[in-house]
């Protein structure tokens, strides 16, 4: 089967409503829908998928809400009860969602059979950056790991792409999961540390708009591709359509993930 196919994706990072309302914008204008994953509830993107951003930070909201609602007994749970919590409390922000990305690309083998209790059938939470060749892989439990290909907040640390869509080379072969962050598009991210001077005002839209970044970066990069991809009529794919395609084909049920 031919997976040389492109797919957006969103880690929304309890983005301003305006912030990523301007990321929805961009897609909706080329019409593109890309896949949301989502930190909180009250995220609406019609036309678009929302999939889970589950936080397993110690120090995140729904450890906070965890550890304020048992004090310290919370201290002698074990993992696998605690990631059942941040799993269900998550899952109740977007109950229709098939897909997970772990907030920092957190994983542990354990949350496998949490996900599949709670009809999870697929995760992108795995960073291949710009491999070649990269198809839907079966884990346990009959999760489906959809690999990412392109990720904005590594592009600003190694810049291996000079916010140049031709350096992507999206015509390759493979699946090729792109993955941005709303804040980062917003102020049209140059460099790691000029994203990290602007944590202090992550939600304040002002202030953010006034540390854009008047050059190439994050921002202008997802523009040019998004551009690049309508102008030369490559497929695109929701990571769930990837999913379903996926489940449909011979090979799932070879592998045992078949719905």
């Amino acid at each position: 089967m031919n997976w040389d196919v492109i797919c957006f994706t969103i880690d929304v990072e309890w983005a301003h409503p305006e912030v990523l309302a301007h990321v929805v914008r961009l897609f909706d204008t080329h019409g593109i829908s890309a896949t949301f994953f989502c930190t909180h509830a009250g995220i609406s993107v019609p036309g678009h998928e929302r999939a889970l951003h589950p936080n397993f930070r110690r120090q995140g909201d729904t450890m906070r809400q965890l550890h304020d609602s048992m004090g310290k007994r919370n201290e002698s749970l074990d993992e696998p009860t605690i990631y059942e919590h941040v799993v269900r409390t998550t899952r109740a922000f977007c109950p229709e969602a098939t897909g997970v990305r772990s907030h920092s690309m957190f994983h542990d083998a354990q949350l496998l059979p949490i996900f599949a209790r709670h009809k999870i059938e697929y995760d992108s939470g795995y960073l291949l950056p710009g491999a070649m060749g990269i198809q839907p892989t079966p884990l346990q439990y009959g999760i489906l790991e959809l690999p990412i290909y392109y990720m904005d907040h590594h592009d600003l640390i190694v810049h291996a792409t000079g916010f140049r869509a031709t350096n992507l080379k999206l015509d390759g072969p493979g699946l090729k999961v792109l993955d941005f962050h709303p804040n980062m598009v917003y102020i049209n991210a140059v460099d790691d540390s000029h994203y990290v001077s602007t944590k202090t005002f992550y939600r304040d839209c002002e202030r953010l708009g006034g540390a854009r970044f008047p050059g190439r970066g994050v921002g202008t990069l997802l523009e040019e591709v998004l551009n690049h991809v309508v102008g030369h009529k490559l497929p695109t794919a929701t990571l769930g359509e990837i999913n379903r395609e996926w489940r449909a084909s011979p090979g799932a049920a070879r592998c045992g993930t078949s719905s």
